[in-house]
């Protein structure tokens, strides 16, 4: 490794479907918090720097981008039962925008040579454990719903949505 860690993008063509790409990236979600709690676990190990440098990346760009695809694109078109059930499930503690800037911001740090901050193994393993349920419930309930209602004309507007806030955060990064 030569200082990086790369965990590649999805390739913007599964945007053609954006429901194939929303559940490509849990699954690639879900790697990343194996990094995640790998760091937390095991911190000092040989990749910390780099994986923390990804992991914070993933955390000011990729994660935000997520949730605007499904709460802005996705869920406001599948009605008030799943707009309801994704209420919830932004509603958890331990994944709440201040502790996912808590844990970038130390992920940031640790990218830079500092050990992890008092109580980052502790956030950062309740993190993984309710967005693992969260990416769960979303796939077995909300992206089924998904597939049923949305067709044709509504899937083509969400894609373009969802690579038009790709584009524009390109070029602001």
């Amino acid at each position: 490794m030569h200082g990086e860690a790369w965990i590649g993008a999805l390739d913007e063509a599964l945007l053609r479907d954006p429901l194939v790409f929303l559940s490509a990236e849990h699954a690639r979600q879900r790697v990343l918090l194996g990094h995640l709690e790998r760091l937390a676990r095991q911190p000092g190990g040989p990749a910390q720097g780099p994986i923390a440098r990804a992991l914070a990346a993933w955390f000011a760009c990729e994660l935000p981008l997520h949730a605007a695809d499904e709460e802005d694109s996705v869920y406001p078109r599948l009605g008030a039962e799943a707009a309801r059930r994704y209420r919830a499930l932004a509603g958890c503690a331990a994944t709440a925008p201040d502790v996912r800037a808590g844990l970038r911001a130390a992920l940031a740090a640790i990218a830079t040579g500092h050990a992890p901050a008092a109580g980052f193994a502790e956030a950062a393993l309740a993190f993984a454990a309710a967005y693992r349920r969260h990416l769960t419930i979303e796939e077995e309930e909300i992206m089924p719903l998904a597939r049923r209602r949305l067709r044709g004309a509504e899937r083509s507007a969400i894609a373009r949505e969802m690579a038009a806030r790709r584009h524009r955060g390109a070029t602001h990064a």
